[in-house]
């Protein structure tokens, strides 16, 4: 029988139907496991009924919260792939996921304009906040797609300007749930408060809340006083967040503690040991750091030392292995990876995980390069892969100057991360005159890449050079530092 992880939130739903699923956003807001179930039986009828099958893949272009986790599940109970499409991108990004990844139709907000130029009849309500839109896609599928029994399509653009989506089956999600849930032990006594994105954080969260019976808590906003309270008020086990929100948290000034947490799941990028130690002197509870990639999901949690281990990601859950190709003298290499529930295959171009993991001797590149101590703790300390972190939203450093080279005023560009306070990294540019034009100020550059780019991967400071900083080689030198101090720099 094929996997489907609609049912086995339906077998959930039928041992424990007054159980809590939801909690919050507001105050009095309860959803129980059964009135779920119910809610997204509906919305699977009304999808059937406009014409979702089996095959589809629709994108899913809507706010994080208890309708994006109704329509995702019944979508799967349709049978049909989703592509989350997230709200937070800048049009010409959401454009782009539509010209290289095959959508058959799209669930967005009702009165959505941006998708109507390939739009295939009217738009067709499911609530009121909802509509359904068929569209006529602007590629053809990968004839191996269907045989995959695809869950999910995760859209990437990558360093090199070419853009691949990461394929999860709901075989593989199941298999990464199952492992993470090794070291998790998340069940039905577990309220979880949850502050991340839908549109990014699923697969290995929300997917293993609810096949496990446990409890989501929503917080209304990200402010430190209001996620207290929402974990308080709903006697909160586990905070799975971002480091900012562990900042925020450690800088209220309430008595409110947190007296009933077991776990404080810290992911999506690197947690500094000053946010780690406010949180721990607030409230006497040291952050678990993770290791989360959307190739494999979560390989390592920092469960047994996390104070003892700061700025680990602890060791590898026993499901999973690692290796360090090519370590330098201090013993950093690129982290491999093997394990339950690696990606299937990317999407553009093609490749299946047999060829992926074919290319490593069997293991996965994850492009991160760390090392490993005598404890057998994993340490990152770095990404081959050039990528930023803001507030926990990555995205790949040549997405900004691509955009930035494309001012007519600008020859060259070059992007790297300097260190934020409340969102771990904020990008930084150095940018080359093109000849014969004017510098433009910082106010226009942020309003030309505010019509191409997402609010935070606009850069938050511009600094016109005569020349990009490159090795001997030719390549560009990216150390935050080095260039902050060696080059010759015009702040606008």
């Amino acid at each position: 029988m094929t996997l489907n992880l609609a049912e086995v939130f339906f077998q959930q739903a039928a041992l424990r139907p007054e159980h809590p699923a939801i909690l919050g956003p507001h105050e009095h807001t309860s959803t129980s496991y059964g009135a779920l179930r119910k809610e997204i039986q509906t919305l699977a009828e009304q999808l059937q009924a406009a014409g979702i099958h089996p095959g589809m893949n629709i994108g899913l272009h809507y706010p994080g919260g208890q309708a994006y986790i109704a329509f995702t599940y019944a979508l799967w109970a349709c049978g049909a792939c989703v592509t989350p499409i997230p709200m937070e991108l800048a049009t010409e990004e959401k454009q782009l996921i539509f010209q290289h990844i095959a959508i058959d139709a799209v669930i967005s907000t009702t009165g959505c304009t941006l998708f109507a130029a390939f739009a295939h009849g009217e738009s067709i309500p499911l609530t009121a906040q909802a509509c359904l839109l068929n569209l006529t896609p602007l590629r053809t599928p990968p004839a191996e797609l269907a045989g995959l029994n695809p869950a999910f399509i995760r859209f990437t653009s990558g360093t090199t300007g070419e853009a691949k989506g990461v394929i999860l089956s709901h075989d593989s999600i199941f298999a990464r749930i199952q492992a993470a849930n090794e070291g998790l032990e998340i069940d039905a006594n577990d309220r979880i408060v949850w502050l991340l994105s839908m549109a990014y954080h699923f697969a290995v969260s929300i997917v293993a809340y609810l096949s496990f019976g446990s409890t989501i808590i929503l917080c209304k906003n990200s402010f430190g006083s209001t996620i207290l309270q929402a974990a308080n008020r709903h006697r909160a086990t586990l905070i799975y967040a971002a480091p900012t929100h562990y900042e925020l948290m450690s800088h209220d000034r309430s008595e409110q503690t947190l007296s009933g947490i077991r776990l404080a799941i810290v992911t999506t990028a690197y947690l500094r040991p000053d946010i780690a130690e406010a949180f721990y002197q607030r409230f006497g509870i040291a952050p678990n750091e993770t290791y989360g990639i959307i190739e494999v999901g979560l390989p390592a949690v920092n469960l047994d030392a996390p104070k003892q281990k700061r700025g680990s990601v602890g060791r590898l859950l026993p499901s999973y292995s690692v290796k360090l190709d090519s370590p330098d003298e201090n013993g950093i290499g690129e982290i491999m990876l093997s394990g339950p529930g690696l990606l299937d295959a990317y999407y553009q171009p093609w490749q299946a995980r047999g060829v992926i993991l074919n290319q490593h001797g069997g293991w996965l590149a994850t492009g991160d390069l760390g090392f490993i101590d005598e404890d057998d703790y994993l340490f990152i300390v770095g990404r081959s892969k050039e990528m930023i972190s803001v507030g926990g939203m990555k995205f790949f450093i040549r997405e900004v100057e691509t955009v930035l080279e494309r001012h007519p005023a600008i020859q060259a560009a070059c992007v790297f991360a300097v260190k934020a306070r409340r969102l771990g990294e904020t990008p930084m540019a150095h940018v080359v005159l093109a000849d014969n034009h004017e510098p433009p100020d910082e106010a226009e550059l942020k309003a030309y890449c505010g019509e191409h780019l997402a609010a935070y991967k606009i850069p938050d400071q511009f600094h016109w050079v005569d020349s990009l900083a490159r090795t001997a080689s030719g390549k560009l030198i990216r150390n935050t530092d080095k260039l902050l101090s060696t080059q010759t720099i015009k702040t606008l």
